[in-house]
């Protein structure tokens, strides 16, 4: 298994400013969300992507439907005496997103995961700096338990052995100045924390403006604050939005734009779940990367985050997926490989530009 969200899947009701009418059964979740960016990069046969759904008993039809074609090892819990997780998103005329769940819902942890799920090489937790403490400790503990468990010499067991990669995404409420002693807490146990600039911004107490040169001094800085407080070759990934991705490591720090950057106004229909589409991709980049240090691999997989996050934000919901008569993937009527290779030259032309001007890549 390459990939695994303990992050919920949840039907979403969308409500606009008026005249435009709500969005109803919208299948969404940051563990759906996050699944569709590694999934984007892992077509099958390869497509070793995990998620737990508790499937209640109002699930759609349509929405099973669409998860099946994606062709994932999604492992769907019946829950018949509840309905299924559900939660209302209304936008203000502002692009401020209200949100809270309409029902109950249920967590996963580690002993929600089959055993091949816990054998993942990378994991998405979306919580609490102490839930993230509890889940990466808890996930070690039971793969230590298998390991011990199964034959020394099987395959399953190297695995299990192997250390994984965390990305924890905070929870958004708990981004305040009273969670940031937790929370430096927490980075000392994953290997990626990566907030976006608002939750970033209110975990600090601050306020940065990336339209001024001293606004991306100030994230770098705090930035560096996270690092000097977590574990040995941690890596902070700030979400930008329509401005991209900030990466920062001890040793550099890098900028990259988002893929809609040109007319985003177009193409940009609906954001709703493009953050958690970036660090499904992300992690699954990481594994892609052909970079040696384990800094550029984390440089490269925000290339492929970045082109993730452009397919979930084009539209309400997720992204069309068709095939071609020779059995290619199309999202959105494009293949995933195209998008990258053009984001990709995109970048690398960008970044001999700002060499050749002496500047750091992406910086002011």
């Amino acid at each position: 298994m390459d990939f695994v969200t303990l992050g919920m899947f949840i039907i979403d009701e969308i409500h606009y400013p008026p005249p435009k009418v709500p969005d109803l059964d919208v299948m969404g979740g940051g563990g759906l969300y996050a699944t569709l960016g590694a999934r984007l990069f892992r077509p099958p046969p390869s497509s070793k992507v995990g998620l737990v759904i508790h499937q209640g008993h109002d699930f759609p039809p349509k929405i099973r439907e669409t998860i099946d074609m994606w062709d994932t090892d999604c492992q769907f819990v019946q829950t018949p005496n509840r309905a299924t997780t559900r939660a209302y998103n209304r936008y203000e005329p502002n692009g401020h997103r209200a949100f809270h769940y309409l029902n109950d819902k249920i967590r996963i942890d580690e002993n929600t995961l089959t055993s091949e799920q816990l054998a993942s090489k990378t994991y998405h937790l979306i919580c609490s700096p102490k839930r993230c403490i509890s889940l990466v400790q808890g996930i070690r503990e039971r793969r230590k338990y298998l390991a011990e468990t199964y034959n020394a010499d099987d395959q399953a067991v190297r695995r299990l052995r192997e250390d994984p990669v965390f990305v924890w995404e905070p929870m958004p409420d708990l981004c305040k100045p009273a969670e940031l002693p937790k929370c430096l807490e927490a980075v000392n146990h994953v290997d990626v924390i990566s907030p976006n600039l608002d939750e970033f911004c209110s975990l600090f107490g601050i306020s940065i403006d990336l339209e001024r040169s001293s606004g991306w001094s100030l994230l770098g800085q705090k930035c560096n604050d996270l690092l000097s407080n977590g574990k040995f070759e941690l890596a902070v990934v700030v979400r930008l939005g329509d401005k991209g991705c900030y990466v920062a490591q001890s040793d550099r720090h890098l900028h990259l734009p988002a893929y809609h950057e040109q007319d985003a106004a177009h193409h940009v229909i609906d954001p709703t779940g493009g953050g958690n589409t970036f660090l499904g991709g992300f992690c699954v980049g990481y594994l892609q990367s052909s970079q040696s240090s384990r800094a550029d691999r984390f440089e490269e997989a925000a290339l492929y985050g970045t082109v993730a996050a452009s397919f979930a934000i084009e539209q309400v919901g997720v992204p069309i997926l068709t095939r071609t008569k020779s059995g290619e993937e199309l999202w959105n009527g494009v293949t995933v490989t195209n998008r990258f290779e053009e984001y990709k030259r995109r970048v690398q032309k960008r970044a001999t530009i700002l060499s050749n001007q002496d500047n750091e890549l992406f910086g002011e």
